[in-house]
């Protein structure tokens, strides 16, 4: 009988989230039987479920972008906001080679043993990240929502379409400047360090660049905050050097962020 009634309840909640796909299309040749089976196992989708409930979201239309750590869907609220759905993989082995990013942050001290906690973990960093930033009037997406492994942001883009980042945009000097701009920041005033900053965790808007995955941003008292810090001006430099700019020499670049 509860068998049959965890049946009925998934199939409830896969019609609220998959049959509204008006104008949905799922990127990246990412199946959506798949998308289903790997990504919205019964836990998530009643995760899902109680956002849905809570008026977070009213539905899902697709996949806008999957990796090997999440998958974003395109989802909408009830005032027809798009909203970003951020849902980390449980079943992934990658996160346990995120323990770097965790162990020796001050505001994380507590680690709970087992996958499904690190996962849930990391969700909940990337929000505070995104917080952290976004009550400094940083140039980051803003955060909504974070349930588990689900992260609702503010969505980048037009129609499901998001924005390009600066990996896929005509680049100018400017955009370099923002770029160390976004660092310095990040570090002076939020007191973090991105750790995986690069051409592909930055959208080039119209109104200037906005920086996105901050899940890797630790607390500048990390002890390899120095190391992720010169790490990300350097990646950086070196993107910027590859389209034909003269840049600055990075060493300098990291005493001016930390001065």
């Amino acid at each position: 009988m509860s068998d049959d009634l965890d049946r009925k309840l998934e199939s409830k909640i896969e019609k609220i989230l998959i049959d509204k796909q008006h104008r949905g299309k799922i990127f990246d040749g990412f199946d959506k039987n798949k998308t289903l089976n790997d990504v919205l196992d019964k836990p998530t989708m009643m995760t899902l479920y109680d956002m849905i409930n809570d008026e977070i979201i009213s539905y899902v239309n697709g996949v806008i972008k999957a990796g090997k750590e999440s998958v974003v869907f395109w989802a909408v609220d009830k005032n027809k906001n798009d909203v970003a759905l951020k849902v980390y993989l449980v079943s992934t082995s990658n996160f346990k080679k995120r323990s770097q990013y965790l162990i020796g942050d001050p505001r994380f001290s507590r680690i709970k043993k087992g996958t499904r906690n690190i996962v849930y973990l990391w969700a909940r960093k990337e929000f505070t990240n995104l917080n952290q930033c976004y009550e400094k009037n940083i140039p980051v997406v803003k955060p909504i929502h974070v349930s588990k492994n689900v992260l609702a942001m503010e969505f980048m883009g037009k129609n499901g379409v998001p924005e390009k980042r600066l990996l896929e945009s005509e680049i100018e000097y400017s955009d370099y400047e923002e770029s160390i701009e976004l660092i310095r920041r990040f570090y002076q005033e939020a007191n973090l360090v991105h750790g995986d900053f690069s051409e592909y965790n930055i959208f080039k808007t119209s109104d200037g660049l906005v920086a996105f995955d901050l899940g890797s941003a630790v607390d500048i008292e990390h002890p390899n905050s120095k190391t992720f810090l010169e790490r990300d001006i350097n990646n950086i430099t070196k993107f910027f050097v590859r389209r034909g700019l003269t840049i600055p020499n990075p060493l300098d670049v990291i005493n001016e962020v930390t001065k």
